[in-house]
Parts: C-alpha cells; sequence; structure tokens
C-alpha cells in the first residue's frame, strides 16, 4: 500500500494521525477521520417537482457508488431530486444528474412533511464500466429503473453534469409497487438486478434488466413469495419491514447474491444466489440453519463480495449479533458464517479491493452511528463515529478515501451541528508508521530552526 500525507498539526499530531479511537497494534490498515466535509448545495428545485427557491438541506437520501472510469462519487440524493456528483480527486461537488429538470420524483411528499422513502426517489444506484456502456442505473420512486451515458454531451442539467438518456425501465406500478431501490450489475453477461423491497403488498420482487446495447430489457421478475412455481420464486420476504435489500454480483462464480431481510416472514433473515442468465434462485442461504437459530435478529441489509467469493452481510437491526462474515462455497456449498458482534445495524456495505478491507455503513449501531471496518477474513479492525442517519459508503480504491453522505438533519429533525445543510465526510487511511516518522522528524525539525530563529 502506498504511503500516505495527511493534514496533522503539531498540537493535534497524536490524536489526528493515530486513528481517532482506533485499536492500537493492528497490523492491518486503520482510518481516521480527516475532518473534510465537502457541502451539498441545495438544489433551485427540490420541492417534488415544483419549481421554487432554495429550500434547504440534505436530509432524504440512498446509495452511494464510486465509479472507477473517472473517480467520480454518486449520491442518491432524495432532497434534491438528482444524483449529485462529488470528486474524489478534489474532494468536491462538481455537479448532478437531475435536480432542475425533474428527472427524479425526489422527496415525496414534499418538504416539509416526513419523506416516505418507498416512494421517494433517487434510491439505489450503480455504475457499469464497459467499452460503450459507462452508463449509470438509477432507482427512482415510481417503480422506474432510469439510466443515462455518462460520456455522452447531452446535457441534462445545463449548469451541471452531463448524461444522455437511455431507455428506461417500469419494473411495476408506482402506486403499488413503489420505488426501485438498491441493485447490482453483472459486466459478464450485461445484466442488471434491481429490487422493488416496497410494494404495498408486502411481497417484495426483483427485475433481471439486459442492458446489452443499452436496450435495457426485462428478462424476468424474481418474485420472493414463496411458491417456487416457475423456478423464479423463493421464500417470502415480505411484511412491512420486509424486503429484498443489497445485491452483489460474483465475478467467482458469475452469480448475483442478494439479502432477503427475512424469510416466510419471520427469522434473521437470508442471502440467496440467482443465476443472472435465468433468473433462478439457485441457493437459499438461510442464516438461521447457519446458527443464528429461528430467533436469531439480523434482517440482512448491506453486501458485498470480496475477490474470493466471500460475503459481508450487514444486519440492518441494531443486534448484539453484529453483522455477519459468510462464506458461500463453505461445507459443501452450504456456507459458514462468522458473527462480528462489534458493528452492527448496517444499510449499505462496500469493498475496497486494493486493501481488502469491507467498509459498513451502520447507522443502527448499538453504540451510534459508526463506520465499520472489517478485512477479508471477517476480522472487525474499528469503528469510527459518524453521524445520525449515516447509512451509504463508497471508497476510492485509488485513494482509499471512504465517502460517507451526512445529513443535515438526522432522524426526529436533529440538525446537524457538523454541516446544517449536509455534507460528505471523508475517511482515510492513518499514514504507514515510516511516513509518520518522516512527518514527525520534518516537524521537529521546523520547530527547532523556529526556536533558534527567535533565539
Amino acid at each position: 500500500m502506498r504511503a500516505k500525507t495527511i493534514p496533522c498539526v503539531v498540537g493535534g499530531l497524536a490524536a489526528l494521525c493515530f486513528g481517532g479511537g482506533a485499536t492500537p497494534g493492528l497490523a492491518d490498515p486503520v482510518y481516521f477521520d480527516t475532518g473534510i466535509r465537502i457541502p451539498v448545495p441545495p438544489s433551485s428545485d427540490n420541492t417534488n417537482g415544483t419549481p421554487g427557491p432554495l429550500t434547504g438541506a440534505l436530509t432524504s437520501y440512498d446509495i452511494m457508488w464510486f465509479d472507477g472510469n473517472t473517480q467520480l462519487v454518486y449520491l442518491a440524493d432524495r432532497s434534491n431530486a438528482s444524483v449529485d456528483v462529488f470528486s474524489a480527486k478534489t474532494n468536491s461537488f462538481v455537479g448532478r444528474i437531475g435536480g432542475l429538470n425533474h428527472e427524479f420524483v425526489g422527496q415525496n411528499p414534499p418538504p416539509p412533511a416526513p419523506p416516505v422513502t418507498a416512494m421517494s426517489g433517487p434510491d439505489g444506484l450503480v455504475i457499469s464500466n464497459l467499452p460503450g456502456q459507462h452508463n449509470i442505473y438509477v432507482g427512482d420512486g415510481n417503480s422506474q429503473l432510469k439510466s443515462y451515458n455518462l460520456d455522452s454531451g447531452v446535457v441534462l442539467n445545463p449548469a451541471l453534469v452531463a448524461g444522455a438518456r437511455l431507455p428506461f425501465v417500469t419494473t411495476g406500478s408506482a402506486a403499488t409497487d413503489r420505488r426501485v431501490d438498491e441493485m447490482a450489475f453483472d459486466p459478464v453477461h450485461n445484466r442488471v438486478l434491481a429490487a422493488n423491497n416496497a410494494p404495498t403488498n408486502g411481497i417484495p420482487f426483483a427485475t433481471l434488466i439486459n442492458t446489452t446495447g443499452n436496450a435495457n430489457t426485462i428478462v424476468t421478475k424474481i418474485t420472493f413469495d414463496g411458491t417456487n412455481a416457475d423456478g423464479h420464486n423463493a421464500p417470502n420476504a415480505g411484511g412491512a419491514n420486509g424486503g429484498a435489500e443489497q445485491s452483489v454480483f460474483d465475478p467467482t462464480t458469475g452469480k448475483f447474491y442478494l439479502n432477503l431481510v427475512a424469510l416466510n416472514n419471520t427469522g434473521p433473515g437470508a442471502v440467496v444466489r440467482i443465476d443472472p442468465l435465468t433468473g433462478n434462485v439457485e441457493k437459499v442461504y438461510d442464516l438461521a440453519a447457519l446458527g443464528l437459530g429461528a430467533n436469531g435478529v439480523c434482517g440482512p441489509a448491506g453486501l458485498a463480495v470480496d475477490a474470493a467469493g466471500k460475503l459481508l452481510v450487514g444486519c440492518g437491526s441494531a443486534t448484539p449479533t453484529g453483522s455477519i462474515f459468510l462464506d458461500p462455497a463453505a461445507n459443501g456449498g452450504n456456507g459458514s458464517i462468522k458473527t462480528i458482534p462489534q458493528v452492527s445495524g448496517e444499510d449499505m456495505v462496500w469493498y475496497d479491493p486494493v486493501i481488502k478491507l469491507f467498509f459498513l455503513a451502520a447507522r443502527n449501531d448499538l453504540s451510534g452511528p459508526k463506520l465499520g471496518i472489517v478485512d477479508d477474513s471477517g476480522n472487525w479492525l474499528q469503528n469510527l463515529v459518524t453521524s445520525p442517519g449515516a447509512h451509504s459508503v463508497a471508497v476510492d480504491p485509488v485513494s482509499h478515501e471512504a465517502f460517507v453522505p451526512f445529513g443535515g438533519a438526522g432522524p426526529g429533525g436533529v440538525v446537524n451541528s457538523q454541516c446544517a445543510l449536509g455534507c460528505i465526510a471523508v475517511f482515510d487511511v492513518v499514514p504507514e508508521p515510516s511516513t509518520l516518522l518522516l512527518l514527525g522528524a520534518g516537524l521537529l525539525g521546523f520547530g527547532s530552526f523556529a526556536w533558534r530563529r527567535r533565539a
């Protein structure tokens, strides 16, 4: 791993450079809060499609994604009815898709009423980086999957970010099936798997979409209703608090994995393996059967996969169980789990394949909102304090900076003292000891020189 320089000051050198509460003596990299807060400017239209003045803060948002082609970070911003774009190179806001031109539903109902996230958008998003297919796919609150080519010169928002509309996909009824939420992209077979996690009938489903040639056509729908009638269905993940959550594509197996909050409305939940060509649910990894027990609590939400095909399952519920490291290939393909009790309550999980670390946006952690860091053997390394409601994270595999949205107001409408209008917090790797020694020596030398000058 490359050495890094950090903005330390003499008085705060020890506190800032040694991880802000990280466990000492760890062999793996640990992180610190840089104190950088990238402001999120309000759009001039964040009132649910009605043009109006600047009306306030980033308070309702969802998934964040990193684009490896451009080192840009994308955030689904429901408050501003837009996808906000930030530069990981300069740690700055660079623009947005939507906002002024009513591309997305936005916060529904409009402010000042509390948002109903199941009907608001944008929500989930993912980026494809194939030749001729540098696209972003975005789930909206009206059961539409919207996609844009990021290399096009067609301008959606004149003063901001370019992006040409590709064919939209309607996955269901806006009135009953509501938002398209989290999703994953399969670059091998050119497929997107997108979940409608909050239909009014309590039975979530996923839509498998063929994106070859930017056609964006539906292959099949996978309904998690327990019937298994046509090979496309799986056990029920329904109920008012149930749902289908984050999914990933695993290049090791060539399969999708997707989180189900519950099975048949009971138990701690499951991860299912899905064939990307047919949509068949090939395997159900029931967390109860794997060791949590029928009365176990998890509610799988966040999900990420490492280079060896092992999964970090973020439990959405705040529970002493913590988080779960799942090896689907263990026990003859029946899977095995390892619990990670030090961090829990995640919505989104990210994996950096270069430094081989998982990042867990744990808004419901038992000790308060945290950014958890776990290695790819399932060993907990560190928790860092975030902000009430902080539930998304994306990591730049070049700089290894971790980006976490902080809402301008957390649950209950409490104003965020760090950034009243909302911001992106930046966390970074603590430098290697050799870098710290050089930095310390330089600071001591500078101090000695200054003392002699004063004498």
